[in-house]
């Protein structure tokens, strides 16, 4: 359900590590018992096919959240940085440190890229507000 409500909506939803986390640790759990079955039971097979779109699903919940901070990064970190402290963040601890590395990234290339040809009182850029 977190994947279809974070493919379907516009904006970035509130961070879900705990069901991230206990899905990678079923897919441990799967895996481990598939190592441990018969190889030629149909089964298996089965099981294996059923690991394969548990980690689709696992693997394009994550690649929309990171095209969303991605696109919308200003306005995500800027959103981090004024929720109240007892609001939940909507970005995980390892989203926001890549938020705040795609932002340095993306500054770093427009001031190597543009900035560095243009008149030196226009130089200046802040991609948040503050």
């Amino acid at each position: 359900q977190a994947w279809l409500n974070e493919k379907f909506a516009p904006e970035l939803l509130e961070s879900k590590p705990e069901i991230i986390e206990c899905v990678v640790e079923q897919l441990d759990h799967m895996e481990a018992n598939l190592k441990r079955a018969k190889k030629g039971d149909l089964k298996v097979s089965i099981h294996r096919m059923e690991i394969e779109r548990i980690r689709y699903v696992l693997s394009s919940y994550l690649r929309c959240r990171l095209v969303k901070i991605e696109k919308f990064f200003p306005h995500v970190l800027e959103k981090e940085k004024s929720r109240a402290e007892g609001e939940p963040s909507i970005l995980s601890p390892e989203e926001f440190a890549f938020a705040k590395e795609y932002m340095a990234n993306t500054e770093t290339y427009l001031k190597n890229v543009a900035l560095k040809h243009m008149p030196p009182n226009l130089q200046k850029v802040s991609l948040l507000k503050s």
